[in-house]
């Protein structure tokens, strides 16, 4: 690994058509590069974690998501299990693609707790800081929290999601995701002069 990642084709692993999943490439590079004694991924989704991690031999790796499909689990109110190594966490990035209800992504209700319902930008941002602090908490000494989320423009004003969140541990590598085949990527904006965003950030904690 290096602080540029690419990924053009997203590879094998989970459901291509769930809105927001990242590369499974992503996953497989922090296995392979840390080789984690036990991985946990909050914010499962469309299974891309689960599948690449049972496919280079993870098979005690825990996958949890407010999603069904990964049990119903509450960042906000249930217990991530103690003692992980690495913690892989892809959060929504505030309501540019909202996960829970009718019409969305999952589910034929909103979910009270879904971070992707947040329509105000602080209260998001506050709520991302009690994740990523229980997150933090539950990770062995010495254990690292490997967090994948971007940046959002809302009528032309940059929200830098990382400049604003807390960081809860010692920051040990800022890598930079380059974005391919985004929606954002074909619409043509008229009324505003700026330049699109095409990146994502990976910060990796250390504990």
């Amino acid at each position: 690994m290096n602080s540029i990642l690419s990924y053009p084709n997203r590879g094998p692993y989970g459901n291509a058509s769930y809105r927001g999943n990242c590369s499974g490439y992503i996953i497989r590079d922090l296995l392979l590069y840390f080789k984690p004694r036990q991985f946990i991924e909050i914010f499962a989704g469309g299974g891309t974690g689960y599948e690449t991690a049972r496919h280079y031999g993870f098979n005690n790796s825990v996958h949890l998501d407010l999603n069904p499909r990964f049990g119903n689990f509450n960042i906000l109110s249930d217990d991530i299990p103690q003692g992980a190594d690495l913690i892989f966490s892809h959060p929504p990035y505030w309501n540019i693609i909202k996960y829970s209800g009718k019409g969305n992504v999952w589910g034929d209700k909103v979910h009270p707790d879904d971070l992707s319902q947040i329509s105000n930008y602080e209260e998001f941002i506050s709520t991302l800081n009690k994740v990523n602090n229980k997150i933090y908490e539950s990770l062995c000494s010495n254990g690292r929290h490997a967090l994948l989320i971007g940046d959002v423009r809302r009528s032309g004003i940059y929200y830098s999601i990382i400049k604003d969140m807390k960081w809860y541990g010692d920051i040990e590598s800022h890598l930079i995701k380059t974005q391919h085949n985004t929606r954002s990527s074909n619409k043509r904006y008229n009324n505003y002069n700026f330049i699109p965003i095409a990146h994502e950030h990976l910060l990796i904690f250390r504990k």
